[in-house]
């Protein structure tokens, strides 16, 4: 979530997990579902800063109203017991009951109210829990980029369940009950406009040595070490590309130990942004490729990120995920906030 996750309010982690769970980083791809959310982007961004903080503070305000109006008249009436059947001196101006009168029968009932009344001044730490039981519900179904619908109870041994109903063979697996949607065709030609140019990218077979280790079992996008770059005329530039695994060396070059593959593969892009912007020489390509386009990046670097999303890219849809979360979130409740 950030390195500076630990200096945010717990309604700013939840407002950020939203944002992650909703793609807000991709909000620069236009295909397949992310077609749909960047439709829904803006009334989505509205309910995470707007509509969310204010059903929240309606439904405490409300809560403290009316909290606050019943525990005032308790604790008057506890007053007014106390004065009657002690003395008149029980209770200090801030409110406070003198310590000889603590260990009395009413003496405690009184305590016990002024308690209660104390909580429900401090509504702002309930409020923030709320924020944090939420942040942790959701974030347990969310891992390396996907959402995991994993049906999570409690039970010594056993960290998941599955929906059974007494069949005599279930067949179950991680995805069940989802639908996978490819977005896209690997390995075809990407072409995009640079002022009156074209540039192509397209990806290329990777030779490699029989005996050659490789540090990553997942492939990423990389420059061809052969021929990356060519201009086929003076309108066209084809850049093209190998998708493989990574080798030790190219790990650290590239600096993509740890992290999603998605963030791996921004880091190699960036790499191959800077080394074909340094291999141009001619500066009618060099300028366009190296201008500022969309989110603060380069054309070059933008369409890089866009390539590589489209041919890697997919997802699951769930038949029915307002029914599997709103069931989980019911256990989730009675066996992990209130228990």
């Amino acid at each position: 979530m950030g390195n500076n996750d630990n200096n945010m309010t717990s309604l700013q982690r939840f407002q950020n997990l939203l944002r992650v769970l909703f793609q807000f980083d991709a909000s620069d791809l236009d295909f397949g579902i992310y077609r749909i959310l960047n439709y829904k982007r803006e009334q989505i961004d509205k309910f995470i800063t707007t509509d969310l903080v204010n059903r929240v503070e309606e439904a405490f305000a409300k809560h403290k109203s009316e909290k606050r109006e019943n525990i005032e008249k308790e604790l008057e009436e506890a007053r007014d017991d106390l004065c009657n059947k002690l003395n008149n001196n029980v209770i200090t101006p801030e409110g406070e009951l003198k310590p000889e009168y603590k260990n009395t029968n009413i003496g405690q009932k009184y305590l016990n109210i002024l308690a209660r009344k104390r909580e429900i001044e401090n509504i702002d730490e309930i409020k923030n829990q709320v924020y944090n039981d939420l942040n942790n519900f959701f974030s347990r179904y969310y891992e390396e980029g996907d959402f995991i619908p994993q049906y999570r109870y409690s039970i010594k041994g056993h960290k998941y369940a599955i929906p059974y109903n007494g069949e005599e063979v279930k067949l179950y697996w991680a995805n069940y009950d989802q639908y996978y949607i490819k977005t896209g065709m690997l390995f075809r030609d990407y072409t995009f406009k640079c002022n009156n140019h074209k540039v192509i990218f397209r990806i290329v077979a990777a030779k490699e040595e029989l005996g050659s280790k490789k540090a990553t079992k997942e492939r990423f996008f990389v420059l061809d070490d052969e021929t990356p770059l060519e201009f086929m005329d003076k309108e066209n530039l084809m850049i093209r590309f190998q998708y493989r695994e990574l080798s030790e060396s190219e790990v650290k070059k590239y600096d993509v130990a740890g992290g999603s593959n998605s963030s791996k593969q921004e880091k190699i892009n960036e790499n191959i942004f800077n080394e074909v912007i340094k291999q141009i020489d001619n500066i009618y390509w060099k300028e366009p490729l190296s201008q500022k386009y969309k989110s603060d990046l380069a054309l070059l670097q933008y369409q890089l990120n866009r390539f590589a999303a489209k041919n890697t890219k997919d997802y699951f849809i769930h038949k029915n995920l307002k029914k599997f979360l709103s069931e989980q979130l019911d256990y989730y409740i009675k066996n992990e906030v209130l228990d």
